[in-house]
């Protein structure tokens, strides 16, 4: 007979199939004028989970025969966790070095966990001409969990 599971999910491993979730932002678009501004954003946790971050993505749909066509990905990227108000990183980061493709995403080495009812914060500097109107969508993926259960 299996053990019995808590209906609480009160463990890690007690995480089902149905926990896989992603968060998105759109950053640019009409705010890329020169292709070099600085953006801001955030992405809000839902109040029911927190959030444990395995993999993260971007698209700039920008490509000429799968081929990007720009150097960096076109971005620094800056992520906060706003539950600790913490930078990511001390510097901002090319895009490349911190989101892949659907195909091929960024699978980060330490997952992090973002507390729910918090916001992920992103600042986003363009780096090229390019850029100008086209919008950067940046994806996270991994899983919830519900609230104080970890």
């Amino acid at each position: 007979m299996p053990p019995y599971k808590n209906p609480n999910r009160s463990r890690l491993g007690d995480v089902f199939i149905d926990s896989y979730f992603q968060y998105a932002i759109n950053i640019g678009g009409a705010n890329f004028v020169t292709g070099l501004e600085t953006l801001t954003g955030t992405i809000p946790i839902q109040s029911d989970a927190d959030f444990i971050c395995v993999h993260s993505m971007y698209e700039t749909g920008l490509a000429n025969a799968g081929v990007l066509l720009l150097v960096n990905g076109g971005a620094l990227v800056q992520l906060t966790d706003g539950a600790s108000q913490r930078a990511m990183q001390n510097i901002t980061v090319p895009a490349t070095t911190l989101f892949g493709t659907a195909q091929r995403p960024y699978m980060w080495t330490l997952t992090h966990r973002f507390k729910a009812n918090t916001p992920i914060g992103f600042q986003v500097t363009g780096l090229a001409a390019a850029l100008i109107g086209i919008t950067m969508r940046f994806v996270l993926g991994g899983f919830k969990v519900p609230i104080n259960t970890l």
